[in-house]
């Protein structure tokens, strides 16, 4: 994966948007619950604000690891004295109301500071690779710099910092009317009793310039931490030119200044913190030859971070859905982060990342109807074909770079997929499956959405859908149980779905997944199809169960059509047919049971399984035996069908017609002893798919009368 990056840091730094936008030692601050102070020229703290954890802004900080920290410094030791900690009792202060809790704060001695509280200091590390913004005139700077001049870098000004400090949050008590705010102030003053009978505060804190009127930007902005980064860094280049060139980079094969004992560790979006490169040090096949840690495999310097840059740039929030997105994993129930990158044209804004995980799903679009489900995922097909053609017509070697990176535990990320392949190849695989996705039955999924009727009748299926479908089993009752493990590998579904050339999309993958999907969907499948001809609409309970019946319609479409086989032929085709004659048995049984047994209440309890939805399990794998049995079961509905009479026999003689007609396209067509597994995927489909409405001229009146499924 480095060298794929560092390819990419080249093309961004040929078309100058590689900016200097990381510095090892400039992280963002973890998302907590944080206090702001803010400081004056003279080292007195005068402002104090409290933010929640879920309204906290993006903050930076400079520190070496989780050490030496500034401008955040997390308070561990209360400010104040132990005896003064013993004074609030948990249990009291979590029942007391908020002028109770101001009560118990302005009850403590501010003048009892604690003598081991000592973390409110710059470290003298700090002030040492900080000199650069001491020494610097940029005005982005200017209340970075003033703060760092006026924070306390020795115990005398820190105890002088403090009782300033405790007197501000003193009289911020007497007028405070946030709850949330006295909770944070009491952490930083008294702390928490922890088991081993210790007082911890462990609350962030961070520290800001006073009086932003005189400075363009607060310490705490995005402007200051970019402006830091490049100066760090260009002050580090010049540091680095007059140092001896000590390794030959493996990635440029020239000589150059090493990386050093530790990499970047940039903090990616899903996984967090990431090494770029690490290994123990005391991993004895290194240190047999004198080769710890990060010297195992030395890169320059400036290439690493250059790649770190790139990582950035990819990474960016405006860049989500382009050069990066969530996408499912398939041996656990995390996420993997998918990069999706064209190096040798960076500033594309084409939707990759989105076309090669997830490009469209229900949580999209609020409407649930197939018409908005396929222009939206049209529209985005679209885009990205037009941009890709617009690449093409300037390089047709063009490639386009797939990583998928995962987290394996706490400790350890690495690549879990990566994948290259040419823009043409993208752009014939997306014609392709968006061809593929078409090759559908006409089917209704409705289900109750709050008071409206949702229909799922179209899903575009991507890698993340596919690996989540095969994630969960479903039982004969079509009750469903998710696993963390997926049955299918993501190189399986990227090979099925964006495979980097045609042969990998063997015959033997797709009659692999067909397999595979028969095995796990035929009863979520017969379960959501008898449920629909029993009450015609699913309730609201069954969502789950309707996306992936949808999802799963849509698969065994693609996989036929891969096979060579379309709609046009197989809907004409026995298995496809047989399982429409199934669905009308179903029918036929409903009617039977509300007109003879139900008196004709259509309120009155219906049998639990349908005929039709009993036999399908047989007939899809042995069609002659299973049709055998039906012929037996049917007989008693078909005769009162025959004989029915009255207004309320159409329902039952539009469905006779219909059988009449299933079964002259059935005979037409050798049916054998054992269905494929592709056959068995088109019962299924015609299991589902409504049966067609048709207009017959009545012989008696001439009159052109319209048949329903209802």
């Amino acid at each position: 994966m480095i060298n794929e990056l560092y390819g990419l840091s080249l093309a961004l730094e040929k078309h100058h948007l590689l900016q200097s936008s990381t510095h090892p030692n400039v992280t963002q601050v973890g998302k907590s619950d944080v206090i702001i102070v803010e400081v004056n020229a003279k080292g007195e703290p005068k402002g104090l604000r409290f933010i929640q954890k879920a309204k906290m802004p993006e903050l930076w900080k400079h520190s070496k690891g989780n050490h030496n920290s500034f401008p955040a410094i997390r308070i561990q030791k209360p400010l104040l004295a132990i005896s003064e900690s013993k004074k609030i009792d948990e249990a009291s202060w979590k029942r007391a109301k908020l002028t109770e809790k101001i009560n118990l704060l302005l009850s403590l001695d501010f003048n009892a500071m604690n003598a081991n509280s000592n973390e409110i200091m710059i470290s003298e590390w700090s002030l040492n690779e900080l000199k650069p913004v001491i020494e610097s005139d940029l005005p982005e700077l200017a209340a970075l710099k003033d703060l760092i001049n006026a924070f306390p870098s020795d115990q005398a000004c820190q105890h002088e910092f403090l009782s300033h400090l405790l007197q501000l949050m003193h009289d911020k008590i007497v007028d405070c009317n946030d709850e949330m705010m006295l909770n944070g102030l009491k952490l930083v003053l008294v702390g928490q009793k922890e088991s081993n009978g210790r007082y911890k505060s462990g609350i962030m804190t961070y520290y800001d310039a006073y009086g932003m009127l005189k400075y363009e930007n607060y310490v705490f902005s995005k402007d200051t931490q970019i402006a830091l980064v490049q100066l760090l860094n260009s002050f580090e280049n010049r540091e680095d030119a007059q140092e001896k060139a000590a390794i030959k980079s493996p990635l440029s094969g020239k000589r150059t200044v090493g990386v050093g004992a530790k990499y970047p560790n940039p903090n990616l979006p899903l996984l967090g913190l990431t090494y770029l490169y690490s290994k123990k040090a005391d991993t004895p096949c290194l240190s047999r030859y004198h080769l710890t840690g990060a010297k195992a495999y030395q890169a320059g310097k400036s290439e690493i971070n250059k790649i770190n840059d790139a990582i950035s740039f990819l990474t960016q929030p405006d860049n989500e859905n382009k050069t990066w997105r969530a996408v499912s994993d398939s041996n656990s129930d995390k996420q993997n982060l998918l990069l999706a990158y064209i190096p040798d044209e960076p500033q594309n804004d084409a939707f990759l990342a989105k076309i090669l995980s997830n490009p469209f799903s229900y949580e999209d679009n609020t409407e649930f109807s197939r018409v908005r489900a396929e222009s939206a995922y049209k529209a985005i097909c679209e885009k990205v074909l037009k941009d890709m053609e617009g690449i093409l017509n300037r390089n047709k070697e063009v490639k386009v770079c797939l990583i998928l990176l995962g987290t394996l535990d706490p400790g350890r990320k690495q690549v879990i997929y990566e994948s290259a392949f040419s823009v043409e190849q993208l752009t014939e695989n997306m014609r392709l499956w968006d061809s593929a996705l078409k090759n559908y039955p006409p089917y209704e999924i409705k289900i109750w959405n709050k008071k409206e009727i949702a229909n799922y009748e179209f899903n575009c299926l991507g890698p993340d859908t596919l690996c989540r479908l095969f994630k969960t089993n479903y039982n004969r009752s079509g009750k469903n149980n998710t696993l963390p493990q997926s049955d299918v590998t993501l190189q399986e579904i990227y090979n099925l779905y964006m495979p980097s050339s045609l042969e990998i999309r063997n015959e033997a993958l797709i009659d692999h997944f067909l397999q595979l999907s028969v095995n796990k969907a035929k009863y979520l499948l017969s379960d959501i199809g008898q449920q629909l001809t029993l009450d015609q609409i699913l309730s609201s309970s069954m969502k789950t169960q309707a996306e992936n019946a949808a999802a799963f319609m849509s698969l065994y479409s693609v996989l036929l059509y891969l096979k060579g086989i379309r709609k046009e032929n197989y809907m004409l085709d026995a298995p496809f047919n047989i399982g429409q004659l199934l669905k009308l048995a179903d029918m036929l049984h409903k009617e039977y049971t509300i007109q003879v047994r139900n008196n004709g209440s259509k309120t009155a309890p219906l049998p639990p399984q349908l005929m039709g939805n009993e036999l399908l399990p047989i007939v899809s794998e042995k069609p002659l035996e299973g049709l055998v049995r039906l012929k037996d079961r049917i007989r008693i509905y078909q005769a009162w069908a025959y004989t029915a009479v009255g207004e309320n026999s159409r329902k039952a003689k539009w469905i006779l017609a219909r059988f009449e007609e299933i079964c002259l396209k059935i005979a037409e067509n050798e049916i054998p002893e054992n269905f494929t597994t592709a056959q068995q995927a088109q019962v299924l489909l015609g299991y589902l798919a409504v049966i067609p409405n048709e207009k017959k001229k009545e012989a008696n009146n001439g009159k052109m009368e319209e048949i329903t499924n209802e």
